[in-house]
Formats: C-alpha cells, structure tokens, sequence
C-alpha cells in the first residue's frame, strides 16, 4: 500500500474476498451514508463510493444477512482508497475491527448464501 493509503499492485489479504453486492449503510461521526459493496471477507469488505472516506477513518456498517436474516452490524476502519479508472469502481477497502466469532460466522454465512459456495 503505498503512503497515501491507496492499494498496490499484488497486495495479499489474510482472508479470500468473494463478489457480493449488498447494500450497506454505514456511519462515519455524524453523518450517514449508504453504498453497495463490491466484494467481502469474513474480516473487510470493500464499498464503492465516488467519494471515499479517508484511510484511518472508523465506520458503523449494518448490511443485509439475505432474506429474512438479521442484519449484521459491526464497526470498521478504512485501511484502503481505490481512486477508481481503468476499469475499478472507486471506492475504500474496509478491515472489520475485532469481529466476535459469532459476527463472522454470520458473515460467512452471507458470503456462502449470496456468492453461491458450498
């Protein structure tokens, strides 16, 4: 990642990310917002937005946990921007802060529901 925590080429990430949309509305201080993620891990997840929040920065996220689930709430924090063009959708690669092994079951659950894995 280079210093001005945009992404570099060839980064490794701890767990496998998998396409899923879903829809996420997230808090930054005061202000509320609302984006769709492009992909997620049981540990981040990364939400395109035109306007990316600055790496360092602390989310509340709720996202969906498929039909008729209870929805996942859990904090994060901007470890990455992608400024978007040649072909990536702009937006912040967001690291999950210390999810219980109850959250990430729950996530793992949607990943395995809406990405279509055994």
């Amino acid at each position: 990642m280079s210093k001005d925590g945009t992404r570099t080429y060839g980064e490794r990430r701890v767990t496998e990310r998998h396409p899923v949309r879903v829809d996420v509305n997230y808090r930054h201080g005061d202000t509320y917002l609302f984006s769709t993620s492009k992909d997620v891990s049981e540990l981040g997840i990364f939400l395109v937005s035109a306007t990316p929040l600055p790496r360092g920065s602390s989310l509340e996220l709720r996202f969906g946990a498929g039909e008729g689930g209870e929805s996942i709430d859990v904090a994060g924090e901007v470890m990455w921007v992608e400024p978007g063009g040649m072909g990536r959708d702009p937006g912040m690669g967001v690291r999950f802060s210390n999810p219980s092994p109850e959250m990430r079951e729950r996530i793992r659950s949607l990943i395995r529901t809406m990405a279509y894995l055994e």
